[in-house]
Formats: structure tokens, sequence, C-alpha cells
């Protein structure tokens, strides 16, 4: 394979040192974002909820998200009115489409659920509107493993 490469940036490595709280009420190391790094088009993190957490219901304004299971397990809800439902877990991968409303229920009251999450969007906790309406809609549905 022969091929050049035009470099437009520098590589920039980033070693958060601690959580933070998303606006969507997740725990977040932020590593690959727009105020990270130079990124313009990409976000990458390692988000989490200790046990008996939640998300804020919430979507995100024009951008995708990809979540990939580190650990643990969500009750994962989405739609107009949280009526779909999905358990995500280690090693699965979860593909969020635009401005799709979800809420997120940690499983476990003694495991941290974590995942890593990609979004198309380098600037995403600015563009993340929540749907307080909808915040405990499902409470009475969500399946706890212990």
């Amino acid at each position: 394979m022969d091929f050049k490469v035009a470099w437009d940036g520098a590589v920039t490595l980033v070693r958060p040192e601690q959580e933070e709280l998303a606006k969507q009420h997740v725990n977040a190391l932020f590593g690959v974002n727009g105020i990270t790094t130079p990124s313009k088009h990409l976000c990458l993190i390692v988000t989490s909820l200790r046990p008996g957490e939640k998300s804020a219901a919430h979507y995100h304004i024009d951008h995708e998200s990809a979540l990939y299971g580190i650990s643990g397990s969500v009750h994962f809800f989405w739609g107009n009115d949280l009526e779909h439902e999905v358990i995500v877990g280690e090693g699965d991968f979860l593909y969020i489409p635009p401005f799709c409303p979800h809420v997120s229920y940690n499983r476990s009251r003694t495991v941290i659920a974590s995942f890593a999450t990609a979004r198309t969007d380098a600037l995403e906790q600015e563009r993340v509107f929540l749907l307080p309406e909808l915040d405990d809609r499902v409470a009475d549905r969500v399946s706890y493993v212990d």
C-alpha cells in the first residue's frame, strides 16, 4: 500500500483525572471531544452509572451515539414516550439515532455500569436536550438484577 498523508493538526493524548457529571446526569471521563482536543466532529468518552443511578431523560440534538458495554448493565428506554426498551450489558453495542428521547437505569445496586461512548459531535454536551417530563415515567418497569 503506497500513500501519502497530509496532516492538518496534532495528535493529542488525553488523560482525564476524574469523572465529571455530564449534563444528562451520567458520570463521564471526557476523553476526546472539542474541548479536550482539536476535534471538530468526534467525541469518545467513558460513561457510567453508579449502583442504583439513572440518567436524566434526554436526547442529543442532531448527532448519533454509539455505546459499547464495558461492565454491568442498564435498562435502556427510548421513544417519544419511552415506550421501547432493551437491556444493554457487557460486550453489547448500542446505536442511538439523533433526536431520540432516551433514559438509562443501572440494573444493579452493587455494580457500576460503564460504557465506551462515541458521538458524532465534538461539542455534544452543548447539544443535550433534557426532558424532565419523561424522567420518572418508566421507573416502575426497570428490571433490577439485585
